[in-house]
């Protein structure tokens, strides 16, 4: 348990300690906080007692991996409290708006200051352990609090705080005590990498093929390897049988914040090769059979992959040869998993083969 307790000579400050019902019903909606860390990483959470609910503590799953993680702002905001703590270490705080207010504690260190304006996955700084009341265990003590008495900030830290129930994604943790919830994935920024990371850990890692059809992965070690992305570690095998292939798309067709692989082949037939390396043992392309998404893509000049309905799944832009552009939007939700074929495309452009290159 990270249970501590702060104690400062302007007021008694409980780490974990807080409220379990807020002091007042927020006058406008919150934003749609995101867990505060990058796509695809696991946290555990827990609220520890009466004291400390509805604040969380956060460790990274495996807890290992909590000193040093980057953390990123749940939602935009502007900061309006950024400094170090005689009890808490450092510490941010992010106005949201609309009397919304996060609040981060025990950090390792801080990458903004006050005044500044963070978009929503934006880094802030690392978790740590600074400040003696994190008793030396690294970890994230989060807060959502509600400026209920208008003074321009949320109190926090202390029982009895204008502090509210965390709530990520649409989902609460909390308000009750001795809550615990493991593995929860941070879907910070999935949205916006589509195509990027195939390990999940919003770095662009890259794929090649060589001439046998063998495919390679180079994973994206910059934070590890001192700004060095793809040179710290030996590329490992990923598939085999590539070379059949005429075009290979990454894109994050399922939405899961982990890049698959379309295949286009010579009879302009496309597969998905869904991205299941939590699953198979890092294994991302292999673990299960490539399922059939579409046809007659040869006659296209350009595919481009982006999310261009903008709700987190990658949809295909494609060029014919008269330069005439087509959306097809991804609805595999909706459309029993078939992301392409369930709605007809439409065209979206013209003159687009006057380009040498299209990027998205």
């Amino acid at each position: 348990m990270l249970k501590r307790r702060l104690a400062g000579a302007a007021m008694l400050l409980t780490v974990v300690a807080g409220a379990l019902v807020a002091t007042s019903v927020p006058a406008s909606a919150a934003p749609n906080y995101q867990l505060p860390f990058p796509c695809g990483q696991q946290w555990r959470l827990n609220t520890w007692d009466s004291t400390h609910a509805p604040a969380l503590d956060m460790v990274r799953e495996p807890q290992s991996g909590t000193e040093g993680s980057l953390l990123v702002a749940p939602a935009a905001g502007t900061v309006n409290q950024s400094y170090y703590h005689g009890n808490a270490g450092n510490m941010i705080q992010i106005n949201h708006g609309g009397g919304h207010f996060t609040t981060y504690i025990h950090l390792q260190s801080r990458a903004v200051s006050v005044g500044d304006r963070v978009a929503q996955g934006q880094l802030i700084g690392r978790v740590g352990h600074t400040g003696p009341t994190s008793n030396g265990t690294p970890h994230l003590h989060y807060e959502q609090g509600y400026d209920a008495d208008g003074s321009g900030s949320a109190s926090w830290g202390f029982e009895g705080a204008e502090r509210v129930t965390a709530v990520f994604g649409g989902k609460a943790y909390g308000p009750a005590p001795n809550g615990e919830w493991r593995n929860v994935e941070s879907r910070n920024g999935c949205e916006s990498r589509a195509g990027n990371s195939v390990t999940g850990d919003s770095y662009a890692d890259v794929l090649a093929t060589d001439g046998d059809g063998k495919m390679w992965l180079y994973s994206n070690n910059f934070v590890r390897d001192n700004g060095q992305p793809y040179t710290g570690s030996a590329p490992r095998e990923v598939g085999h049988g590539w070379s059949a292939s005429t075009r290979i798309i990454p894109a994050d067709v399922t939405g899961d914040g982990y890049t698959d692989l379309l295949a286009v082949d010579a009879t302009g037939k496309m597969l998905l090769y869904s991205n299941n390396i939590a699953r198979d043992n890092g294994q991302p392309y292999t673990g299960s059979a490539p399922r059939e998404v579409g046809h007659g893509w040869s006659t296209t000049t350009r595919i481009i992959p982006a999310d261009v309905t903008g709700d987190g799944y990658t949809d295909l832009l494609a060029v014919d040869a008269t330069g005439k552009m087509l959306l097809y939007s991804n609805n595999i939700v909706r459309d029993n998993g078939q992301p392409y074929t369930g709605s007809t495309p439409r065209e979206v452009g013209h003159g687009w083969n006057n380009y040498p290159r299209v990027m998205a």
